[in-house]
Formats: C-alpha cells, structure tokens, sequence
C-alpha cells in the first residue's frame, strides 16, 4: 500500500511540474519610482502565446490603489470579446481573450493614493492550457523634491539643476595649423623661377664657351 501510495505521489508531482512549463511570457512596463496620488500607466505585454487559444492574465494591485481605463490589443474580436473579470478584496483584475497572434498588450491606469508611501509590489499570474507562470513587479512612492540628489519623475536641469545638473560643456580641441594657400603657390612659383634662371644661366655660359672654343677662319690666298 504505501509503495502504491509514494508512485501515486511521483506521478502526481509530475504532473504538476510539467503543467508549471510554460512557453508563453510577460514582462510589464511601469516606473520605478511615483509620487502620492499620480496616475501610473500600466503595461503588460505578452508574448509567445498560442493564436487562438484561451489565455488568461490575472494581476493583483495593492489595496488601495484604483485601475482604470484598461485596454487589451492584440486579441480576436478587439476589447469587446475580451471578459474582464474583478474581485475587489483582493484588488485582482482579470483579462480572458484568444489572442490573434503570439503577441498581446494589456494596458490601464494605476491611481497612486494620496496617503502611500514605501515600496509596493504588482503580482500576475497568467496561464493557458498549456501551464501557468507568475511575474512581479515593485514601484517605489515618495514625494519627488528639487534639492534631493536623485534626477526623477518630472525634473529636469531647467526645472531643478540641483538634482539634474547640466552636462559638462565638450572639451575644446587645440586647432590645427595649416599652409594658406597663397603661400604654398608662392613657394611653388619661386622655385620654378629659380629653375628657370639656372637654365638660362647655364644656356648663356655654354653659348659663351662654345664661340671662345670655335677656331679663327683661315686668311684668303693672294
């Protein structure tokens, strides 16, 4: 009996972990970083899901923090045949669709209560017939302030240089020192004038030496 019961439990466990293989994925889009009462948007992108069958994505946001304005791109027959499921003590909002291809995008808006502060976190869970997987998320509330050292949310080096300050100027490069041209064609005319007066010179002395060297013509008979 207890030997039938251990194979009953291996087969079980199995089951279960091959039922945990999932090839479909999620990863979510948000900011790290919030302040009390703003309005987050969401995005949780799927991808390699199977066209057309069920997929199911279910996301549990912190008490007290109100979704709105959800959308689902990517499903077949558009938002409308998308089910969208509630359940307000636990804060989960659920999506049900056939996506259209492997890719899918989950979207809606986050209300940040005015009275939160510290780190909250988002928890998913998304499954079809094929496996179930789980993806979570934190965000970071605080009220933002100018003069803090941290570069966030709205802030920037004409709205608070003290915590996003203006980027070094480039470093100035010494300039290179060239020829002008007209010194370069100046150079080059010289030297051909001196060329020019060698060659004379020399034609001229050659001339000179030949005609010294030529011998007199002979006197005429009587």
């Amino acid at each position: 009996m207890k030997k039938i019961t251990k194979i009953f439990l291996m087969i079980f466990a199995i089951v279960i972990l091959s039922t945990s293989v999932f090839a479909a994925s999620v990863s979510r889009s948000m900011p790290a970083r919030v302040s009390p009462g703003d309005d987050i948007s969401m995005v949780l992108s799927v991808s390699g899901a199977t066209a057309g069958e069920l997929f199911t994505l279910r996301d549990q946001a912190p008490q007290g923090w109100r979704v709105d304005a959800w959308d689902v791109t990517g499903a077949e027959g558009g938002k409308e045949a998308v089910e969208y499921q509630f359940v307000a003590e636990d804060n989960k909002h659920g999506f049900s669709f056939n996506p259209d291809s492997s890719n899918a995008q989950i979207t809606f808006t986050v209300k940040v209560p005015n009275s939160a502060n510290g780190d909250y976190k988002f928890t998913a869970v998304y499954f079809d017939k094929s496996g179930f997987n789980n993806q979570e998320a934190t965000t970071t509330v605080r009220t933002i302030t100018c003069g803090d050292n941290v570069c966030e949310g709205d802030e920037n080096s004409d709205t608070c240089v003290q915590d996003c300050p203006l980027p070094p100027p480039p470093s100035e490069t010494a300039p290179t020192t060239e020829t002008p041209a007209e010194e370069e064609a100046t150079g080059v005319s010289t030297g051909m004038i001196m060329l020019i007066a060698l060659v004379v010179v020399g034609a001229v002395a050659f001339f000179l030496y030949s005609k010294k060297k030529k011998p007199a013509a002979p006197a005429p008979k009587a």
